[in-house]
């Protein structure tokens, strides 16, 4: 990071925070030098995006396939009514340029893969993960250890969550954490447990003050440790994180491709190359044939901001109830946001006897897509 002169107005701006005991001048110029990308732009985002840009931080990317749906508005408080169905790369922009216009916004409204994520990473001084699926957070954590970036990393399930920095060059990763990736739908997501909107606001504004930490060089960074934090008692618990001895480093994405695939689509075809026709259910956009009836099996407030031009709608617990309708639609692909669900009917109605597949990435993966 090369330094930040300050001007009179950067002076005025951030006054309350430069004249803190501890801050002052040097971190301010520090946070106005520093480039963070952010992961997600949803319930964990939208904190840590907004006190970022209040903060002063110079350039911010942010990667997002997503769209504003009506059902996020309780907790993704960056996004409003009026930006329901737009992407929320774009509406987060917006809102960031009207709390802050001297800073520089820069939208990736694409999927973290494999393909893309070192030279996404590698641009950056800091990584925010708040993301929503495990295939991404490895992802982050393995292109972050292999570029020697540090990554703040946050997590929310039930009325609980859970905050930490992991860096390579400090010690623990995410990986020395959670040695095992679980398996995709394992581990129920907010569309299907539900969230609390101000349990996503005290993760992700602890997030946002642990990247603050890191690069204005104040204070203690969660490093080597995770603080875990429950909101019904409203308590804190920090708990130790070591490397593992036994675990090996990090050194190319290229070995850990099925601990991010199933999630993200990336790479699919690659994988699976060789292997004899019709043995894997899983398909990406790209490789879907004419004539394959697209069934989307998300929840209706899912589908009212958008869904794939010619697919049908049958949310997931109808179609399990009744398999019969999609029978004598020959091929089938389902899809729902990320592809978690969509393989996990695709296993059940397989079982049944239903030839289908599961659309790898789901909508999101689609979104990437240039149109």
């Amino acid at each position: 990071m090369s330094a930040h002169a300050l001007t009179p107005a950067d002076t005025k701006r951030y006054a309350r925070q430069i004249r803190l005991n501890g801050f002052g001048p040097q971190a301010q110029s520090a946070l106005l030098a520093s480039h963070v990308l952010v992961i997600g732009a949803g319930g964990l985002g939208a904190p840590v995006l907004t006190y970022l840009a209040a903060a002063g931080v110079g350039r911010i990317s942010i990667i997002d396939p997503d769209t504003v749906e009506l059902s996020n508005l309780h907790r993704q408080f960056i996004h409003s009514e009026a930006r329901v169905g737009h992407r929320k790369v774009d509406s987060a922009k917006a809102r960031m340029g009207e709390l802050n216009s001297t800073l520089d916004i820069i939208t990736h409204p694409v999927l973290l893969t494999p393909d893309n994520a070192l030279e996404l990473i590698g641009a950056a001084d800091i990584v925010i993960d708040g993301s929503d699926n495990f295939a991404t957070r490895y992802l982050a954590n393995d292109a972050c250890e292999i570029l020697n970036k540090p990554l703040v990393w946050g997590t929310i399930l039930g009325f609980d969550g859970q905050v930490a920095v992991f860096d390579t060059m400090q010690g623990a990763t995410l990986r020395d954490l959670y040695p095992v990736v679980p398996a995709p739908g394992s581990v129920p997501d907010c569309a299907t447990a539900g969230v609390l909107g101000a349990l996503c606001g005290s993760i992700g504004a602890a997030m946002a003050m642990e990247t603050i930490k890191v690069l204005a060089g104040i204070g203690t960074p969660l490093y080597n440790a995770v603080s875990i934090h429950s909101s019904l008692d409203a308590s804190w618990e920090s708990i130790p994180v070591r490397r593992l001895p036994e675990r090996e480093p990090i050194t190319e994405l290229g070995s850990h491709l099925g601990d991010y695939a199933d999630a993200l689509g990336s790479l699919r075809a690659e994988m699976n190359a060789g292997t004899p026709a019709g043995s894997d259910p899983s398909v990406t956009w790209e490789s879907i044939t004419p004539g394959t009836h697209l069934v989307d099996i998300r929840d209706a407030e899912e589908v009212s901001a958008g869904m794939v031009p010619g697919a049908r709608h049958i949310p997931m617990d109808i179609l399990l109830d009744d398999p019969g309708l999609i029978s004598g639609n020959g091929k089938v692909a389902l899809y729902c946001r990320s592809g978690v669900r969509s393989a996990r009917a695709c296993a059940q109605l397989r079982a049944q006897g239903s030839e289908v597949s599961s659309v790898s990435g789901g909508y999101l993966a689609y979104l990437s897509l240039p149109h």
